[in-house]
């Protein structure tokens, strides 16, 4: 008996297996590659929503499919979460209201009524994360003046210097230099509506010991805000320049930069502030490529953050060697030379610190 069950297990086992095998094979490309869907949270819908409004191009089918998708991840306490099955995040939650204020839903209706009372309850607009306060301030919904100083004034930083933009991860030195660039120029439109009902009333908590890394900081950016308000102008002049040079000339071949989102809308915004139009390659390009992250599927649009072709297909040449797949399968041997002809060979930022290391490596994006 426990042989047959043995047996039967097995043989369950591998008919498993082989169904999971052939689903994948079945998922890869002409060219070699697999790639999955990377899922995300609404904030980079609802910041979709908040870019295309502010360069006025987003439509009203965007606007009313990505309100669907938004609309279909709010949880029963009327919150957004970060993955799926967590818990309720502020700024997540902020964000999603916020654009479907835009798309028209009413403050009071019952579901944006469960969500702000949850905002008040953890806070309101005053707790949520920078990032979230930027955009609100785009719109007027928050101070400029009441947000971290970052200066573009950074870009001339040496890369000896402690905090130049090269101790920073590249998606993360993109997203910072861009967020520069927008905050000299502190542009706000005239805000739709009010957002009162997400106002906690109580000021963001500012440390003030100088004897913590907290504190140090808080110092350091009383002390930029105090050069914000009457900067060098020659060297402003000299730092927007240089910046949105810099800029223009790490967008990559699909109109991105980084191969993901943060650093990609940033950097569109950076560069139309600072004067060039949406028929600007640069940026014409850079909406370009943002449809190709975008998902319209059953009257809901949502966005990739970022695309991981090169970790998936590196993935599934792993899953289906494991199963049993002989190494000069047709499959494994197409996968492989698509990943050698994705390696990539010429130089990059990280040259600032490797200097002397000749390029090679990969991506995880196309």
């Amino acid at each position: 008996m426990t042989t047959t069950i043995e047996s039967d297990s097995r043989a369950l086992a591998a008919e498993t297996l082989a169904r999971a095998r052939d689903h994948l094979l079945g998922q890869q490309s002409a060219e070699g590659w697999w790639q999955g869907e990377l899922e995300t949270n609404v904030s980079i819908e609802a910041e979709d929503i908040f870019l295309r409004k502010f360069l006025g191009v987003l439509t009203s089918e965007e606007l009313r499919q990505t309100a669907n998708w938004i609309r279909s991840k709010q949880r029963a306490d009327g919150t957004w979460a970060n993955f799926h099955g967590g818990p309720g995040e502020l700024s997540t939650t902020v964000e999603a209201y916020v654009a479907l204020r835009l798309a028209g839903d009413p403050a009071d209706a019952e579901p944006m009524q469960r969500a702000s009372e949850w905002v008040l309850s953890n806070g309101g607009l005053e707790a949520t994360r920078v990032f979230t306060r930027t955009w609100l301030a785009l719109f007027s919904w928050w101070s400029w003046d009441d947000l971290p100083a970052m200066p573009p004034e950074l870009i001339f930083l040496p890369s000896w210097f402690p905090l130049n933009i090269y101790d920073f991860a590249c998606w993360a030195r993109q997203t910072i230099v861009a967020l520069t660039v927008v905050s000299a120029y502190r542009p706000a439109k005239p805000p739709p509506f009010g957002l009162d009902e997400l106002r906690s009333g109580t000021p963001p908590r500012v440390a003030r010991s100088p004897f913590t890394w907290r504190g140090r900081f808080a110092w350091l950016d009383r002390a930029l805000h105090v050069y914000e308000r009457r900067p060098f102008r020659p060297l402003r002049a000299a730092a927007l320049r240089r910046a949105e040079e810099w800029i223009a000339q790490r967008q990559e071949a699909d109109g991105s930069w980084g191969g993901i989102q943060p650093p990609w809308v940033y950097s569109i915004l950076a560069l139309h502030v600072g004067g060039r139009s949406l028929d600007d390659p640069a940026i014409a390009r850079a909406l370009e490529g943002l449809d190709q992250f975008t998902i319209v599927e059953n009257d809901t649009r949502r966005l990739e953050a970022c695309q991981s072709p090169v970790w998936d297909t590196a993935l599934a040449v792993i899953a289906l060697a494991d199963a049993g797949l002989p190494s000069e399968h047709p499959a494994l041997v197409n996968a492989a030379n698509w990943l050698v002809s994705e390696e990539v060979r010429v130089p990059g930022d990280w040259q600032v610190r490797r200097p002397d290391l000749a390029p090679g490596g990969w991506a995880f994006e196309f």
